[in-house]
């Protein structure tokens, strides 16, 4: 499979030679990764989501950096959010490699339809965990439009 070359600008774009993931604590526990970073995204859609573990980015030296809160409307899970940093043109390359490897193995590949999006968006407002401040403006649209919290 060919990586599209828009991946590196709109899903993977860095800032001071890092990059922002998220991690979980197992590939059979990724329930709260997923709504964390739904709720840091910027509407509810069709997402998809990739696995790399920790064997990966060791044989690749990616140093990784968890001290850093992410940015989530999924109050108390902003400490799955990690760092990969220190990153060159060059990691940035075995990162695409890793993708790619990733790709060809079902395991690794979680595909949401908005639908399950919006289930997971649901699950947290319903259980009180969304944090309205850290919300974008334009998922807090989204969220009331489809009826997921009262406005």
């Amino acid at each position: 499979m060919d990586t599209p070359a828009d991946l590196l600008r709109q899903e993977w774009s860095t800032s001071k030679n890092t990059l922002s993931f998220w991690k979980c604590e197992s590939f059979t526990d990724t329930k709260d990764t997923l709504k964390a970073i739904l709720l840091s995204t910027t509407g509810i859609e069709k997402s998809k989501f990739i696995i790399f573990d920790d064997t990966m980015l060791d044989k690749y030296e990616i140093r990784r950096d968890d001290s850093e809160e992410g940015k989530t409307g999924y109050w108390g899970y902003e400490k799955l959010h990690v760092n990969l940093c220190e990153l060159t043109y060059g990691k940035i390359g075995n990162i695409i490699s890793m993708a790619k490897h990733v790709l060809n193995d079902e395991h690794l590949i979680i595909e949401l339809s908005r639908e399950n999006v919006k289930a997971y968006i649901k699950e947290v407002c319903d259980a009180g965990l969304i944090n309205i401040e850290k919300t974008n403006d334009n998922l807090l649209a989204d969220i009331e439009k489809y009826g997921l919290i009262a406005a």
